[in-house]
């Protein structure tokens, strides 16, 4: 039997709903509600606490609609990956608060081309002459305050339990009332003609005691979310009518889904004022729940299902969520059961492939057999007291007498390396010249030397000592650019070493 856990937290209540699934079915548990102030630090209700002491079940956290932002932006590429290292520098001006003090998310809600702007009185076309773009990725960002959700989940882990999911009440709503929205938008609209099939364009209202949360949804798309206050029926409906005139304008909607604690007098005067229908749609019978259901749960309904439906817009609030998401992605994606064979294929053809790369015993094995050859031709040459090192006194031999051989020449040839190289650049470069290396790279033809100095005038100086060694065929001095935070000159160096 599996289980899974939908909490709610709002303005200042929890809602909670337990469900189990077993051969198939699902099944609500336990529901229940208390009354919890996120904002004063308080402790998790008792009751909450019993609840999650069960076993570890996964457990699926909303927020409230008004402590969140939402922003629409749009991309001209589809990677998610370049999507997710540009979006910060995209969205960072229209937020309130810097991204460094916020937790973000986003999905890509489709991907079209902006319509023509509409023909001003007397046929002229707005924007005259302006191009038009091309097809753009639109994308819905959900942003909150990284020390609202620090105080949230405190008091879950304060008993032990973390969250591994987060979301907001209105990307909740929209996935609770996809289902619905695939359903009517099929179906011919009313005023429209009797073949004429709507376009998807619907408003979602999810009530509490408190708060209202109503999302824009166009061509079955997400496109908007507010919250209103609900202690005033007359403003909200104005407020709804509002925001269809914005979006809408004179089109007619295919309807409005309401959840929540609604009133039957609200959902009359909705329909009245809007001219579409009101549904108020029985979740249970669609979601092939069992069990006793309060309307009021909705939203927490919602979240428990997470735990065996995948709904299309998937949004975590938790920091650090994006690579589990990406690795579970990929695991499903690319090792499927009947596909393991291939997967084992195509690794071991990429083992194949790149082996040569790692014979880490065959490099052993022929260093060993050179510096065997070394030793043997420094003993051919000259004969040495038992404890001296060969090359050590090879070397010191042939400074003090020039004695020299086509033998001695190929060991220097055999000697020389890139590593002797860089010991001897360290030899000659002055104590006072102050040289950060940050990172060398090093083969047989040279070397490869990324570095910090104070100047250009001691980067200069280097070469000078440089260009005088006989070790180097060519000095090259590459890019270089001012660190203004250390206030040091970076650049990198180039060392082609003499044949």
């Amino acid at each position: 039997m599996r289980k899974s856990i939908g909490i709610e937290v709002g303005t200042d209540f929890i809602k909670v709903i337990v469900l189990n699934k077993l051969r198939g079915r699902i099944k609500i548990v336990k529901f229940l509600k208390e009354s919890w102030d996120w904002k004063d630090n308080q402790d998790l209700p008792d009751s909450l606490q019993g609840i999650l002491s069960q076993g570890k079940s996964p457990i699926y956290l909303s927020i409230p609609k008004s402590i969140t932002f939402f922003r629409k932006v749009s991309f001209p590429f589809k990677s998610r990956k370049k999507i997710l290292l540009t979006l910060p520098y995209e969205i960072q001006d229209c937020l309130p608060l810097p991204m460094e003090q916020l937790n973000f998310d986003f999905c890509i809600i489709g991907r079209r081309s902006p319509s023509p702007p509409p023909p001003l009185e007397g046929g002229e076309n707005r924007g005259g002459g302006l191009r038009q773009e091309k097809n753009r990725t639109q994308v819905m960002v959900v942003a909150v305050s990284k020390e609202i959700i620090k105080k949230i989940l405190n008091p879950f882990e304060k008993i032990g339990v973390k969250i591994p999911s987060l979301e907001t009440s209105s990307t909740l709503l929209f996935n609770l009332c996809y289902p619905l929205l695939s359903r009517e938008g099929s179906r011919p609209v009313d005023g429209m003609g009797g073949g004429k099939r709507g376009g998807g364009d619907f408003l979602l209202l999810n009530l509490d005691e408190k708060e209202a949360v109503f999302d824009i949804v166009q061509n079955k798309s997400l496109v908007e979310s507010r919250s209103v206050s609900n202690q005033d029926e007359a403003r909200l409906i104005q407020e709804i009518l509002d925001t269809k005139k914005a979006f809408f304008g004179q089109r007619a909607l295919e309807g409005i889904f309401l959840v929540g604690s609604a009133s039957p007098a609200l959902k009359d005067k909705l329909k009245e004022k809007l001219n579409a229908p009101v549904i108020h749609p029985d979740l249970t019978s669609i979601f092939k729940v069992s069990g006793s259901f309060n309307p009021e749960f909705s939203l927490a309904l919602a979240l428990s299902l997470k735990g065996f439906i995948h709904f299309p817009l998937r949004i975590n609030l938790i920091e650090g969520s994006h690579p589990v998401d990406k690795m579970e992605k990929m695991v499903k994606k690319f090792l499927p059961k009947k596909n393991a064979f291939i997967f084992l294929g195509i690794l071991f053809f990429l083992f194949i492939l790149i082996s040569p790369f790692f014979n880490l015993k065959k490099k052993e094995a022929e260093y060993r057999l050179l510096k065997e050859e070394i030793r043997q031709i420094s003993k051919d040459i000259f004969p040495l007291l038992k404890g001296t090192l060969p090359l050590k006194e090879l070397k010191r031999r042939l400074k003090l007498k020039g004695e020299g051989s086509e033998k001695i020449g190929l060991l220097l040839e055999k000697e020389r390396s890139p590593l002797g190289t860089l010991k001897r650049v360290s030899n000659i470069i002055p104590k006072d010249l102050r040289i950060e290396v940050k990172s060398i790279a090093m083969d047989r033809k040279g070397l490869a030397i990324v570095a910090n100095l104070s100047s250009l005038k001691e980067i200069d100086r280097l070469k000078e000592i440089l260009q005088k060694s006989t070790y180097f065929e060519e000095i090259k001095v590459g890019e270089t650019r001012l660190n203004k935070e250390k206030d040091i000159i970076e650049f990198s160096l180039n060392l082609k070493l003499c044949k």
